[in-house]
Formats: structure tokens, C-alpha cells, sequence
């Protein structure tokens, strides 16, 4: 009983969160995403080494906007959908590269900004994001919209 206990126990404490602070996004090719939630909007993923490929992090703002992004001090490539209020994917980056080690990097690091406004932003490996398309929706758990 103890040794099922056990088990038990690490089993559920292995499985990705899906609390507030984290959301599990179905992209329209099928992959779902573990996301968490950006707790600090600038520094997002900067400094990381790796990023799985089920896992990403969302950027949620108050209100819809044309929300700008750069790669000062991330280590990986990645790729970045905004997404609308209600879901529909309406701007991707496939493979935003690395900005590092700039003198300036606010004059040497590339703004990645969207076409149309958005009140999310997803950002994953370029892997995860083969075959999504903007004008596609996603889906969350729990729901985002």
C-alpha cells in the first residue's frame, strides 16, 4: 500500500501544472503545449539553455495591442504566436534568433512585433510550431477565452 502511495505521489508531482500559473495550449497541429504564465513580463525566458519541445511560455496582458519582443540575453531560438482574445493565432515567428552579448542592445537586437493586435503571446521551439498557421485557433486548459 505504501509502495502504490509512493508511487502515486510522484506520478501526479511529474505531470506538467495546469494551475492559474500554467496552462496546457493545444497548438492546431495537435502538439500540446505546457505553458507557464510570464511572471516577469521582460525578462520572459532570458538566460534559459533549453526549452522542451511541450513546453513554452505565455505572455498574457490585460487588453489586446500590438505587444513588441525581443531576444536580449535568451540563449535558445524560439518561436513566438501572438494570439487574440479569442483564441485565433494572428502573427508568428517561427525562429527568432538569440541576441547576446550586444554592446547596445538596444540598438542591436532585432523587435519582433505582430501585424495585428493580440492579447496573448506564445512562445515555444520553431519545432513545436511546424505547421501552424496564422488564422488557425488554439485551445486551453484551462480556458483562456
Amino acid at each position: 500500500m505504501k509502495i502504490a502511495m509512493l508511487f502515486l505521489v510522484l506520478f501526479l508531482w511529474a505531470l506538467p501544472s495546469c494551475a492559474s500559473d500554467s496552462y496546457q495550449i493545444t497548438l492546431p497541429n495537435g502538439l500540446k503545449i505546457y505553458a507557464e504564465v510570464a511572471k516577469d513580463k521582460e525578462k520572459g525566458l532570458q538566460g534559459r539553455e533549453s526549452l522542451c519541445h511541450k513546453c513554452g511560455m505565455l505572455f498574457i496582458f490585460e487588453r489586446e495591442g500590438y505587444y513588441g519582443f525581443w531576444m536580449k540575453d535568451t540563449l535558445i531560438n524560439l518561436a513566438m504566436l501572438w494570439i487574440s482574445s479569442d483564441g485565433e493565432i494572428v502573427h508568428i515567428v517561427k525562429n527568432a534568433e538569440p541576441c547576446i552579448d550586444k554592446k547596445n542592445p538596444y540598438n542591436e537586437c532585432k523587435i519582433y512585433s505582430p501585424f495585428s493586435s493580440a492579447k496573448y503571446v506564445l512562445e515555444i521551439t520553431p519545432e513545436a510550431a511546424s505547421s501552424v498557421e496564422v488564422g488557425t485557433r488554439i485551445k486551453s486548459d484551462p480556458a483562456l477565452f
